[in-house]
């Protein structure tokens, strides 16, 4: 009979042993699959957030680029205005200063969908000013101002553009990570960096 009990125990064992054996091998195996589906969802969280940077910093590139034309292109149309030159000469730089507005609207239009809010409110306060300015450009060279409009409220929205410029440079880098300026040009500029330009 002690032989038996012993046999009993002893398969019994076994078969505690292999499912337990069974047992901690599914937990293993469960606990692979959950920490390699965590890893892969990380990895995937990751390239999405650089894949966001990239399409940002691709914006931001465009946005401060066409910014500065678009302003350009104001201010040369203002000189060439006040110059009084001849039609000619004015045609071609209405015609530039169109192209430049188009490519401007195009970037802040795309900037709109994929920058943050502190970016684009300081974008749109760009935007506001820069198209002031184009308005009463294009109404004084057309010759159908309308009360308030004269150079010098251009040279008023450019003024303002000048800083905003420089604000929106600041959020846009500050964004990306890259450096931490001071906004509007002021006190404090690092050394070896231009002031406000």
């Amino acid at each position: 009979m002690e032989a038996l009990i012993t046999a009993v125990i002893g398969v019994c064992g076994t078969l505690c042993a292999t499912w337990l054996t069974q047992r901690s091998g599914a937990r293993a195996l469960a606990a692979e699959r959950l920490n390699t589906e965590r890893l892969r969802q990380i990895e995937e969280s990751t390239r999405k957030e650089e894949r966001i940077l990239d399409l940002r910093r691709t914006s931001y590139v465009a946005l401060n680029q066409s910014a500065r034309r678009y302003f350009g292109a104001i201010n040369d149309g203002l000189h060439q205005l006040l110059a009084e030159r001849d039609a000619s000469e004015l045609d071609a730089q209405v015609a530039e200063l169109d192209e430049v507005r188009v490519q401007y609207r195009a970037c802040y239009a795309e900037a709109q969908m994929v920058v943050p809010d502190t970016v684009l409110t300081v974008a749109s306060t760009v935007n506001r000013e820069l198209n002031q300015a184009y308005g009463i450009l294009k109404r004084l060279r057309s010759r159908t101002p309308r009360e308030q409009d004269n150079s010098e409220q251009i040279r008023t929205h450019l003024d303002a553009t000048r800083g905003l410029l420089h604000d929106l440079r600041h959020e846009m880098r500050s964004d990306l990570g890259v450096t931490h300026l001071p906004r509007s040009g002021g006190e404090g500029t690092p050394a070896g960096l231009p002031n406000g330009s």
